[in-house]
């Protein structure tokens, strides 16, 4: 087993949508047209009415946060656009504070007639002024539109909601560039500045950091990183840019989505076996790391650092028992299962961006099981 790091597989995936980019197909498969709802969004910008209707910035920004959205799987009417309105005032939010002239020359595309500041003071009262987290304004997105849909099945409809976002993408950017501390609203200015500044106390949901940073990241990102599968991409936004770890761990995940046979950007499994295999095989490949290239294991573990290292082994003990390395492939694979499960809660795998960062969470978690307490052997440490 010592050489299956040296021939394991390092060509890198290529999604055949990405491969259908560099052929040169139309229309763009990153545009997701066969979404209806991406459909319709690019159609109605490259028609001319959106610079009619003052709606073009929404389009032209946006439609890369709405193409995560459809990636991720996540529903986008009824109930579902409590949250999507929220990662969207968030994500518009970021971009304003990120791009201060975009967000100024925008403000002066609509007259001050047609920016109306009543939808802000009522997601203000629902969401309060304090620490102001991304469950936070789900919630007041909630009690905003509850009674609406109540009376009203447009709102169950995917290609409306996401139309009538651009609302809340118009307000999130008269909040972050229009509002003055003499304003009424300041208040609710500087706090959502704060949670801005915070990741939305969000940061752990790395799917949704996918979505909220997606308008940001999509025109300065290479397109094949953008168009990386998931897996990657969300294993990516995990570690320190650059460092030891997220190389080891993108590689290791690379090859495993080849040997699963992945194809498509929306390839992912249900199945916990499927899962268990993956865990056995990042525990499996980060000890025969630590015989074939020893040296880049040291390089990783003094990047991370003693103290990180030592509390990391003290959870593997805490999980699996006094020696780790003495516990079999399956009953750890079980172990680790169930922690994560019990972390995140059931509710964060029904789509397919839980899914995956499910997924990369279990890897992580084994792939230095595999690092610090190789299976028959004594750990570096012991």
């Amino acid at each position: 087993m010592k050489n299956n790091v040296s021939i394991i597989e390092e060509r890198q995936l290529i999604t055949k949508e990405f491969a259908d980019t560099i052929a040169g197909k139309t229309p763009p498969p990153y545009l997701r047209l066969h979404d209806p709802v991406q459909k319709a969004l690019t159609e109605f910008a490259a028609s001319g009415h959106a610079r009619e209707a003052g709606v073009f910035a929404y389009c032209d920004r946006m439609i890369h946060f709405w193409r995560e959205v459809s990636l991720a799987g996540m529903p986008r009417a009824g109930r579902a656009m409590d949250e999507c309105y929220a990662l969207l005032f968030e994500s518009a939010f970021d971009l304003a504070e990120a791009e201060p002239e975009w967000a100024l020359e925008c403000l002066a595309d609509r007259p001050d007639a047609e920016l109306p500041i009543e939808p802000l003071t009522q997601l203000a009262r629902h969401a309060g002024c304090g620490d102001i987290s991304h469950v936070q304004l789900t919630s007041a997105f909630t009690q905003l539109y509850a009674p609406r849909r109540e009376v009203d099945q447009k709102w169950q409809n995917d290609i409306y909601a996401v139309f009538c976002g651009e609302l809340w993408f118009r307000e999130a950017i008269l909040l972050a560039a229009g509002i003055d501390e003499n304003h009424r609203l300041w208040a609710f200015r500087c706090a959502l500045t704060r949670s801005s500044n915070n990741g939305w106390s969000d940061k752990d949901r790395l799917h949704a950091c996918l979505i909220r940073e997606a308008p940001q990241r999509a025109l300065k990102t290479p397109r094949a990183e953008l168009m990386a599968h998931p897996v990657l991409r969300i294993a990516r936004l995990k570690y320190r840019e650059r460092s030891i770890e997220q190389t080891q761990v993108l590689r290791f995940l690379n090859a495993r989505c080849i040997r699963e046979g992945f194809e498509s950007e929306e390839d992912h499994f249900l199945s916990d076996l499927t899962l268990a295999q993956w865990a056995r095989d990042a525990r499996q490949w980060a000890s025969n790391m630590l015989e074939a290239e020893p040296q880049v294991c040291e390089e990783l573990f003094h990047e991370v650092g003693e103290k990180a290292v030592e509390q990391t082994r003290m959870f593997y003990r805490q999980h699996l028992g006094s020696y780790p390395d003495h516990v079999d492939s399956l009953d750890a694979t079980a172990a680790l299962i169930k922690w994560v499960k019990r972390r995140r809660g059931f509710e964060f795998s029904q789509y397919r961006a839980q899914l995956w960062e499910f997924v990369v969470e279990i890897a992580d978690a084994a792939l230095w099981l595999g690092w610090l307490f190789p299976r028959g052997r004594q750990s570096k440490s012991e």
